[in-house]
């Protein structure tokens, strides 16, 4: 308590009320109050998705502040909080056009929740000063909250219930509603005027001399200095603040959390999905999104992440993106965009598995045991070996003209559809009206076109993927997809080729608990018709859900850290980069312990179904006949080979313990290699031929 003021207000038995400033008074800040400005910035551009920087909306309201201040001849905070947000609306509408949309209602609303949302993240309270006016009020003096601000008395009483201090304050009074201010020493006489009160009854506490305190005395009010020497230095040494410097800080605290032995190796992944989690939002927020589908397995965990995101970073009377888990695999969209046999061509089939028996053929649809068994039966080719060029075979041509084969295939087409059909419409979403947005891990889009297939390509189905390895020149508007952390369209840059390494490990680190989707049945209670391999289920057991506890909970520290942070998705995007190239190249051997054990479990439900082990076999001298002519390309992209690191290091490691080779000098190489092609390519033109 503030023994000083408590015995000066009480020897004075005239003193009835006490004025309170609020900033530097009664609460202080963790940043430079230019910083809040800036958060205040960076949650309006991520909530209404405006296609501009943070620092230019930052400097959009500097600027509109300054006119207006300029225009009426008044202090800044005397200006209505409502007349400036409805000039930067103005301003912004000029030059966004059709790309801002809501109305300046909607932006002023929207406004106020990120003023909030930033004062509320940076405020801490001065509890010696809190401590004193309670004792006050517990005497009986009526106190106000008297501050020269910008925004509305509505914000600072959210504020003042936001610190639990309703039950503090008779009123509050705000420079910006009233037209007057503490600095301009107008507001004492308001105030006294409109309280009725006189002025020597009334004692000014605050930091601020020439406001708090001089302009307090000149309209005969008692004054009380609160010392606040301390954090005007902290808030000086606030302004030298690096926002590249900040983030990166945070990334780097959860790649060595990641890393720590205590913890399943590989949880440093957490850093990949935050990134693909925050640019997903982003990406709903700008395009109006109201429904997400996020597609199973990868997708579950992928919803748990962004529905904390979301949940943590809702603003009040801000839009909400409602978001559903659909399970589908790539077994089963093929079930549901089959068309009857005449016309059916299994192009996915035939694109990607050539080569295959006739069992496993059968083995991609949901026939029962029974039909299969019967099919199989039923025929003279041999239904166990593989055929080369399956697709234009004797036997597949048998198949196709054997009578139970068509009759169990035409049944099961129009119950396919039929059920999954039942299946779209229990989650209760206009697809019509709204179309639909799916978030996946991504690599190709497959389930994507299927699903458009299936509305017969009269409903956009659009796609949101964590990465595209894929370019599709077919693509239309109402199939559109996207890469967020990384994809080849329109070109494969630095980032994409380092983002890009590993993928098996994306797709391992983010199962689900539950089986493949096999198909679907028309039950109400249980639409999807699934499969848990044994080895695979062992595996998420023993391996996966762990390590996927550790990246949730890295994940909700990510939210909380970079709440406070101003940065970029550039800027977020090449430190990501930075440490993506890290941990492709830094691979312990414990590490590649664990990616062999997980390796096992990952089991591909269409096709020949290939076991997880298989994806990983790679060698060096592999990776450069296929992809690099010559050693001269290696040295020049060395970036181009990080893709084969982690199956050249498993391969050898996998024949033999003491073939295990250390590649962190890759890692050293290629930062290296970055800079002096950054060197050369602003001297020289060497870069258009040689590098990019």
């Amino acid at each position: 308590m503030r023994e000083p003021l408590v015995k000066e207000v009480f020897e004075d038995t005239r003193i009835k009320y006490i004025f309170t400033d609020f900033f530097d008074t009664i609460v202080h800040r963790t940043v430079h109050p230019n910083y809040v400005l800036r958060l205040w910035a960076k949650y309006m551009v991520r909530e209404l998705g405006l296609s501009l920087s943070i620092d230019h909306l930052y400097f959009t309201r500097y600027e509109a502040t300054h006119y207006l201040v300029k225009q009426r001849k008044v202090n800044a905070g005397e200006i209505p909080y409502h007349h400036l947000i409805r000039e930067i609306y103005r301003r912004l509408k000029n030059q966004l056009k059709k790309n801002l949309t809501g109305t300046s209602d909607y932006f002023l609303e929207i406004s106020q929740a990120c003023e909030f949302r930033a004062e509320s993240n940076v405020q801490f309270l001065n509890n010696e000063t809190v401590e004193t006016l309670r004792h006050f009020k517990s005497k009986g003096l009526r106190v106000y909250c008297v501050s020269d601000f910008y925004t509305s008395e509505q914000l600072i009483k959210r504020l003042i219930s936001h610190h639990d201090l309703e039950d503090l304050f008779d009123g509050v009074f705000i420079s910006s509603e009233h037209g007057c201010s503490k600095h301009e020493a107008t507001f004492y006489d308001y105030l006294i005027n409109k309280l009725s009160i006189n002025a020597e009854e009334v004692v000014m506490i605050g930091d601020n001399h020439r406001s708090d305190v001089s302009n307090a005395k000149k309209s005969g009010l008692k004054a009380f200095h609160i010392p606040n020497a301390d954090q005007i230095k902290k808030q000086k040494k606030l302004r030298f603040g690096n926002d590249f410097k900040d983030y990166k800080n945070i990334i780097r605290h959860l790649y060595k959390r990641g890393n720590s032995k205590k913890v399943s190796p590989y949880s440093d992944y957490v850093i990949f999905f935050s990134l693909f989690i925050e640019k997903l939002y982003a990406e709903c927020r700008k395009n109006n999104i109201q429904n997400l589908f996020f597609l199973a397995r990868e997708g579950l965990f992928f919803k748990k992440l962004f529905d904390y995101y979301q949940d943590h970073n809702a603003l009040e009377g801000g839009q909400f993106v409602d978001t559903h888990y659909l399970k589908m695999s790539r077994q089963s969209s093929l079930q549901i965009s089959l068309k009857p046999l005449e016309e059916e061509t299994f192009s996915y089939l035939k694109a990607n598995y050539a080569n295959m028996s006739i069992k496993n053929f059968i083995e991609n649809f949901t026939f029962s045991d029974k039909d299969k068994h019967d099919i199989l039966h039923s025929l003279d080719s041999d239904t166990e070996s593989k055929i080369e060029g399956f697709f234009t075979s004797k036997a597949f041509d048998e198949l196709l003209s054997n009578t139970k084969f068509k009759a169990i295939y035409k049944k099961h087409q129009i119950e396919q559809k039929t059920a999954f059909s039942n299946y779209l419409k229990s989650f209760e979403v206009a697809f019509e009206k709204e179309g639909v947005y799916l978030v996946d891990i991504g690599w190709g889009g497959t389930m994507q076109d299927e699903l458009y297939k299936f509305f017969d390509k009269t409903i956009p189905v659009k796609g949101y993927y964590l990465g595209l390895k894929e370019f599709r020149s077919s693509i239309n508007a109402d199939t559109a997809r996207w890469g967020l952390n990384f994809e080849i369209s329109p070109y494969l840059n630095y980032a994409d080729q380092i983002m890009m390494a590993n993928t098996e490990l994306y797709e391992q680190l983010a199962q689900a608990p539950h089986g493949s989707t096999m198909g679907y049945q028309d039950d109400a209670s249980q639409y999807t018709i699934e499969y848990h391999e044994p080895h695979e289920k062992a595996v998420y057991d023993k391996y996966i859900a762990e390590s996927q506890d550790v990246m949730f909970g890295l994940f909700q520290e990510y939210c909380k850290r970079t709440n406070t942070i101003c940065y970029e998705p550039e800027m977020a995007q090449s430190i990501v980069t930075k440490y993506a190239l890290k941990i492709g190249t830094h691979i312990p051997k414990r590490k590649l312990k664990w990616v062999q054990a997980i390796s096992e479990g990952f089991y591909s439900n269409i096709g020949n179904n290939a076991v997880g082990a298989d994806s990983y076999k790679m060698s060096i001298l592999q990776g450069l006949k296929n992809n690099l002519p010559t050693i001269k390309k290696y040295l020049i992209s060395p970036e181009e080979m990080v893709k084969y690191i982690m199956r050249s290091k498993l391969s050898l490691y996998k024949k033999n313990r003491l073939l295990y080779i250390p590649t962190s000098p890759i890692y050293y190489y290629i930062l290296l290699n970055r800079r002096v092609k950054k060197i050369i390519g602003k001297k020289v033109y060497l870069k258009y031929s040689h590098f990019r």
